[in-house]
């Protein structure tokens, strides 16, 4: 039989959603995989313990949300282990791009799945697999951090309504690379989502093409409006509409620079914080990690027939 390192967040989501480490390895071993538990007992530490595993198992599984798959994602990133989502999060946006409904889904694509070479990006020095949000994205998950978890997945547009009522334009310089060269976008943004999958927030289609195993990263950028024009704009984000209004810029890149004139609240894979003005660069790590997923699911890089 197989081994599995499963790599449990006991506080990620909602409690109702939280999955026992029994159940998890009671799912684990169904699918013909012996699994070692290890539960997480402070922030970062599933990184170490997922660089660890992959010297161990050839499968390191993760029962958690964005945030908790990010950390295991950067530790796993050029070893040959592959990884298995067990979403549990609030959002649980990369999972549920991936075609990744709920944990049994996850555990499942290790019987009747494919291996997914997925792109691993860096923006600031920080790691991310899924999104990167600037400005206002930004303020909503560091907004969102203060909500309860027993909200689930109305975290996120409950705290939207705050950031909403205060953002301001913010004034940025763009240098986006392409295979055709480099371009240079000057002006007032209000907005910036750097997405690697489809989703974002909760639910946001805002890169609704993006295609974590295509070795490009996928940029929104919102330029200064009305706040009533913006509050018309960022509902057709849930459904990936917004990218029809010729106000949104939307771009298919490799690279990118971005110089901000002043400090820009930012989060990677729902994980906030704030970036000094000046500026900062975006880098792809082509087919970074390898991802069980469903068979059928979103995904035309690299991949693999699996194990």
């Amino acid at each position: 039989m197989e081994t599995a390192a499963l790599i449990l967040n006991p506080v990620a989501g909602p409690r109702r959603g939280r999955l026992a480490p029994a159940a998890a390895a009671a799912l684990l071993r169904g699918a013909g995989v012996a699994p070692e538990i290890l539960v997480t007992a402070r922030a970062h530490e599933a990184t170490d313990l997922a660089a660890r595993a992959a010297e161990r198992h050839p499968w390191v599984a993760v029962a958690g949300g964005d945030g908790t798959v990010s950390e295991v994602v950067r530790g796993l990133a050029g070893t040959p282990a592959t990884l298995v989502v067990l979403p549990t999060g609030s959002g649980n946006d990369f999972a549920r791009g991936l075609g990744l409904a709920d944990a049994v889904a996850g555990v499942g694509a290790i019987r009747d799945g494919r291996t997914l070479a997925v792109d691993v990006a860096e923006f600031a020095g920080r790691v991310f697999v899924n999104s990167c949000g600037l400005l206002l994205d930004g303020e909503v998950a560091l907004a969102a951090a203060a909500v309860d978890r027993r909200w689930g997945r109305l975290r996120y547009p409950l705290a939207t309504l705050g950031p909403l009522a205060r953002c301001r334009p913010a004034r940025a310089r763009w240098t986006l690379r392409d295979a055709d060269g480099a371009t240079t976008l000057e002006g007032d943004w209000m907005l910036a989502e750097i997405g690697n999958g489809p989703r974002c927030g909760g639910g946001f289609l805002l890169t609704p093409d993006a295609d974590p195993g295509d070795g490009r990263l996928d940029l929104c950028l919102v330029p200064a409006l009305r706040r009533r024009e913006l509050v018309r704009l960022l509902p057709r984000g849930i459904r990936g509409t917004h990218v029809d209004d010729p106000r949104v810029t939307m771009r298919r890149i490799l690279a990118a620079t971005v110089e901000f004139a002043a400090p820009a609240a930012a989060h990677w894979d729902g994980e906030s914080g704030r970036l000094p003005a000046g500026g900062h660069e975006l880098r792809l790590l082509p087919h970074g990690v390898l991802v069980r997923v469903p068979a059928r699911t979103r995904g035309r890089g690299r991949g693999g027939e699996g194990r």
